[in-house]
């Protein structure tokens, strides 16, 4: 009997061996041919195709076609999933490929019709751009079809890849408009929500910019937050309303940003500037960005060298180096959308044009949080609408979502003259949206101009060209210059930017076209030799005015790099530019540890041991967020504390009338939170604590009680242990087995939101580089992940250390170590 068990033992572990075999020949055979040649239909001479030791690619060819062609078959071997899902999350066509449970996303994104938009936007651009993208597209499919075996993903999901067409391209695009803006436009409805239910003071005071913390290039300071009075606004009047916070989340907020800056050549050891970037978006395997070095030789301003980052699923360098210039980008956060509050016709059909429909004319309804693309025309009685010339009637596209594994679903998508109807307010009201990213003309290739700029001026008379989210674009030339402007379209409007959203029977109601490149902001060569952008506001006054206000960063991290800057002095190199990216000192946090520690007197801490213990771990406050520095991160909790119980407490009215609505803490809220727990009105105090001294202290309490099962030793609960990345493959999270063999290492990394390291759990530097143009091989460059998305390629991983502990790799691609040859 034991002899019988072994041997079926036996047989099923060789069965699983056998499988486990054929699993890996199978998953290897999608890794792609790296060497020899091989032919190619499409192209009109050999593209040489170079991958130096870590992967990073060097493309040549004799035509901008060509090029287009050989980056997008490097794309289509080395990133096709990941190329899949962007233009799949941008059309809302997720589930197709991984099933019901994303379903949710589907019905949200597909509201905007993005598809639709795509196929629009080809038709807008001139028959050149469109060789180039098709001649992409081929590349794309040649390169998939080179792989004798589809890439893993899809042989684990049991679906095989759908060719990649010229449309993808712009839905590419338009995901990463969805990334950087706000396809639902919360910030907008929730200050119109908070506008609308506190009186105007209070809705003054919560909604200001934190501006002792602004760092601006020309100078401009915003008016100090100033609390309402008494008589104004007083929380302990306000009877019946939940002052309490949303629950806590498990894990830390994550930090967000985005960092860019130029060293005129005055200051330079070159006389050439210095251009620096790090992109902050969501990290995930493979990473977002593909590096890339393009080369065209040609006569004069035809020829090519352009190095940095590529985006799969386009064929532009997004941000590098042309031997002559050098650009990043950050995000704006300008308002690139409005929230028309659609007014229904009423029954009888009998308004007026432009009247004002019930008690919500003079601001916006309590809107709910639902973005519901189906039942706006219930919410229309007839299906129509009152507009600023009367009746409106509704639109109507039923969108067909296709499931794999499950019955396809239908949705209908209601539409305006300005966009899709996104969500209904409380009183069952549409609400539109007109965003930026809806027109066809927001993507092209224009960026392509980018590869040829020849100086600073050059390059900003592009900015405003180039379709992509609007952007700060930063740049620098060999001659020294530097300066910033602003790219993608930005809106112009009648009346001006709208504190609230508008009704539809407003005659300023939604855009009202775009502004012209005249009318945008610029700057070139300040006296200070250094421009720099990290997401907070770059201007004021009047040039700000159409800019609008998206929801800045309060400008903590935009201050500190400005100030590293300017320390740095003459004979800069661009390795002096990992002063900034390697810093994670926490000067934003400083009078938040002064505050907590002063609290902690012998009154405090009388029989709270747990309180002593805090006051014991503050005592270690290093001035960084360090990984081993206990004092970092209960000081960053705490404020965090004292913040959502403060701001939540202040909106309540607004919560009350909306309870379904998720209000989120804006960054710029720092500006008026200092001022309550400084100035200490009683008044604004919130309900529940006698005073701000016995409010701040429960709020350290219940930092602690939060930590207990996280630290049960202060001294323990390091900044490390809450920020230890997690940068996973999508496939791993939903097959947590797969983890070990798709995700990075995970390890505890210094930094966070309010300093130059930006540094979160799954959130950080996409890429880090910073270069001369002209002195390219000076210049450095970091990415987390590898090349390839192919977990079994030598590509997958490497660099991806160097990234985490900042260390500088070169710039330019390395010595070939393989070579391809595309043959027409």
């Amino acid at each position: 009997m034991r002899r019988t068990v072994t041997r079926a033992v036996l047989a099923v572990a060789a069965l699983l061996a056998l499988a486990l075999g054929a699993a890996v020949v199978a998953v290897r055979a999608s890794l792609p041919a790296l060497d020899g040649q091989e032919r190619a239909a499409g192209i009109g001479a050999a593209v040489r195709i170079e991958r130096d030791a870590a992967g990073v690619v060097t493309v040549s060819g004799s035509g901008r076609d060509d090029l287009a062609f050989g980056l997008g078959y490097v794309h289509g071997q080395d990133r096709y999933f990941q190329m899949d899902l962007l233009r799949r999350a941008a059309a809302g066509e997720l589930s197709a490929l991984l099933g019901p449970a994303t379903l949710p996303v589907d019905r949200a994104l597909r509201v905007h019709r993005f598809r639709a938009v795509a196929q629009q936007t080809l038709e807008h651009w001139t028959p050149g751009q469109r060789t180039l993208v098709a001649a992409y597209a081929a590349g794309v499919n040649a390169g998939l079809g080179s792989l004798r075996a589809r890439p893993f993903e899809y042989l684990l999901l049991r679906v095989a890849p759908q060719p990649w067409r010229p449309e993808d391209m712009v839905l590419v695009a338009l995901a990463m408009f969805i990334d950087l803006q706000q396809a639902d436009a919360h910030t907008l409805i929730q200050r119109g929500l908070v506008r609308e239910a506190l009186p105007e003071p209070a809705a003054r005071f919560v909604l200001a910019a934190a501006s002792d913390w602004e760092a601006t290039l020309d100078g401009s300071v915003s008016e100090p937050p100033l609390a309402p009075a008494a008589a104004d606004y007083d929380l302990h009047s306000l009877g019946g309303l939940d002052f309490e916070p949303p629950a806590r989340h498990a894990r830390t907020r994550p930090a967000v940003g985005s960092n860019n800056w130029a060293v005129a050549g005055s200051r330079t050891a070159s006389g050439g500037a210095i251009v620096a970037n790090d992109m902050h978006l969501a990290l995930r395997v493979p990473n977002v960005w593909y590096r890339a070095r393009l080369m065209r030789a040609a006569p004069g301003d035809a020829a090519i060298d352009v190095t940095g980052v590529t985006l799969p699923g386009t064929p532009l360098v997004i941000a590098g180096s042309n031997g002559h210039i050098a650009w990043g980008f950050t995000n704006s956060y300008g308002m690139y959308e409005d929230v028309i509050t659609v007014v229904p016709e009423p029954a009888g059909g009998n308004a007026a044009p432009g009247a004002a429909a019930g008690p919500a004319a003079a601001g916006p309804a309590a809107a709910g949080p639902a973005a519901a693309a189906t039942g706006g025309a219930a919410a229309a009685g007839a299906g129509r609408y009152l507009g600023a010339t009367g009746p409106q009637p509704f639109s109507r596209t039923t969108e067909r979502i296709e499931v794999n594994g499950a019955a396809p679903e239908s949705l209908e998508v209601i539409g305006t003259e300005w966009g899709p109807v996104i969500a209904h307010d409380a009183a069952g009201r549409p609400l539109a949206l007109q965003w930026t990213a809806h027109d066809p003309r927001a993507v092209n290739l224009e960026l392509l101009g980018m590869e040829r700029a020849r100086s600073v001026e050059e390059a900003l008379a592009l900015g405003p060209r180039l379709g992509m989210p609007a952007q700060n674009l930063v740049v620098g030339d060999a001659a020294g210059h530097i300066g910033w402007t602003l790219t993608g379209l930005i809106p112009a409007r009648r009346g001006g930017i709208a504190a609230v959203p508008r009704l539809s029977t407003d005659p300023a109601a939604g855009f009202d076209g775009w502004l012209a490149p005249a009318q945008r902001p610029r700057i070139v060569d300040p006296a200070a030799g250094q421009i720099y952008t990290a997401n907070a506001r770059v201007i004021g006054g009047e040039a700000l005015a159409p800019i609008g206000d998206g929801g800045y960063d309060r400008g903590a991290r935009a201050g500190q790099i400005g100030r590293v800057l300017a320390a740095a002095g003459e004979h800069q190199t661009p390795l002096s530019s990992l002063a900034v990216h390697r810093d994670d000192r926490a000067l934003f946090l400083e009078r938040w540890h002064g505050l907590l520690a002063g609290l902690l007197d012998a009154d405090a801490v009388a029989a709270q041991p747990r309180r002593a213990e805090l006051r014991d771990a503050l005592a270690r406050w290093s001035g960084h967020a360090a990984i081993d520095d206990p004092a970092y991160r209960l000081v960053r909790e705490f404020r965090a504390e004292v913040e959502r119980r403060t701001f939540y407490a202040l909106i309540a009215p607004a919560r009350a009338r909306n309870p379904g609505f998720a209000f989120r803490v804006p960054k710029s809220f720092e500006g008026p939170l200092w001022t309550l727990v400084t100035q200490q009105p009683a008044h604004l105090v919130p309900p529940g604590q006698p005073d701000w001294r016995a409010f701040l202290l429960a709020s350290a309490d219940a930092m602690l009680a939060a930590l207990v099962t996280d630290c049960p030793r202060l001294i323990e609960c390091t900044w490390g242990r809450a920020n230890t990345t997690h940068i996973q493959h999508p496939l791993s999270k939903a097959v947590p087995r797969l983890g070990p063999l798709l995700d990075m290492q995970s390890e505890p990394l210094p930094g966070d939101e309010d300093m130059p390291r930006v540094q979160g759990v799954a959130v950080g530097a996409s890429e880090r580089f910073a270069v001369s143009p002209g002195r390219e091989a000076e210049g450095y460059f970091d990415m987390p992940g590898g090349q390839s998305g192919h977990p079994l390629s030598p590509f997958y991983r490497a660099g991806h250390a160097a990234w985490a502990h900042v260390e500088p790799a070169p710039f330019l691609p390395g010595p070939a170590a393989h070579v391809l040859t595309l043959a027409p």
